[in-house]
């Protein structure tokens, strides 16, 4: 074996640690739907003027039972599914109320085990869609720990083509991109109460997607459109000692159907066993390292699914997280720019 073999090795496995330090406070509510989970920023305002974010993140998620409606269902070809997905953002404050982001995600498996079949699971794997997004602070006061921010961006495909092993294309619920181009929008709000050491902030964001390039089922056909989804969710954060705080969200998601278009005729049909209405509760804790690194670690559960048709949904979602803001100007602002989990 040459020097470099062992070398290679720890260097992979150093990043792969580094990689899976993350906690994306939102996760897909469908158990392996297509596209990334949120990251850590999500739930960050703006940065202050030459602050650079770094946020890590990794997520597992469980799923094995299914829904109509609001009620369980029977008639199941899964046994059960799961993913494990490890995230990167990026993020850099131009102005004191402009801030610029790009986050990238990758799916180590999302796996689909089977029931009563031949074939006994299936697994995909690999780069979701990643985004550039860009928050303005429309009322920042950081003295009075109060902001404002508005947001909007695109997310885009590393590829248009869905994925294939051993020559089969993998079914959509576990391709790891919707190989299709997106937008969003958000507002985040956030308020402090210096007195009781508390923050509420909420944040309110809308993803729309566009058309693939063809429906794999039919590639001559049809365009596919994985529904778009609106989120909704409020935290409260508290102080319980010296860099450490106890948070609670409560999140909503609702999601359309998924749409199928004929290439032909142009005709657009709603596809069944798509779309949903769920609601979480997502206890959570984060540490501060003397100040500076931001460890979280967070546990997702659904108190209330309603789906459209006969769909599996999740049961629980785990994730960690590591954030950090540096400061790469020549001087240091007066005031440091305010984070939702610090007071």
């Amino acid at each position: 074996m040459s020097p470099s073999g062992p070398m290679n090795k720890f260097a992979g496995a150093l990043f792969l640690i580094f990689f899976c330090l993350l906690l994306p406070d939102i996760a897909d509510s469908q158990c392996c739907s297509t596209g990334s989970p949120s990251g850590a920023s999500e739930y960050m305002g703006v940065l202050g003027k030459n602050y650079f974010r770094l946020a890590t993140f990794y997520r597992h998620s469980y799923s094995d039972t299914y829904y109509e409606s609001d009620s369980h269902a029977d008639n199941n070809p899964l046994k059960s599914a799961n993913y494990n997905f490890g995230g990167l953002t990026l993020g850099y404050g131009i102005t004191r109320r402009l801030t610029v982001e790009i986050d990238f995600g990758y799916f180590m498996n999302k796996t689909q085990l089977y029931l009563n079949t031949n074939i006994p699971k299936q697994t995909g794997f690999g780069f979701s869609n990643s985004g550039v997004t860009l928050k303005y602070g429309l009322f920042v006061k950081p003295t009075k720990q109060i902001e404002l921010t508005a947001g909007a961006g695109f997310r885009y495909p590393f590829t248009r083509d869905p994925q294939m092993v051993d020559n089969v294309q993998l079914n959509r619920d576990i391709q790891p991109s919707t190989n299709a181009f997106g937008i969003n929008g958000m507002l985040f709000f956030s308020i402090g109460f210096p007195s009781v050491t508390m923050r509420v902030f909420s944040i309110n964001r809308y993803d729309y997607n566009f058309f693939d390039k063809t429906d794999p089922s039919y590639p001559t056909l049809y365009d596919y459109k994985y529904g778009n989804i609106l989120l909704n969710s409020v935290f409260v954060s508290k102080k319980i000692m010296k860099y450490l705080f106890a948070i609670v969200q409560f999140r909503n998601e609702y999601k359309t159907n998924d749409n199928r278009r004929l290439k032909e005729t142009g005709e657009v049909s709603n596809q069944v066993n798509t779309g949903y209405d769920i609601f979480y509760v997502s206890p959570q804790l984060s540490y501060s390292i003397v100040g500076k690194w931001n460890v979280s670690v967070g546990f997702d559960q659904p108190l209330y699914k309603n789906y459209k048709g006969h769909q599996l949904t999740p049961a629980y979602s785990y994730a960690i997280s590591l954030t950090r803001d540096f400061n790469l100007g020549h001087k240091a602002p007066k005031v440091e720019p305010a984070r939702v989990d610090s007071q």
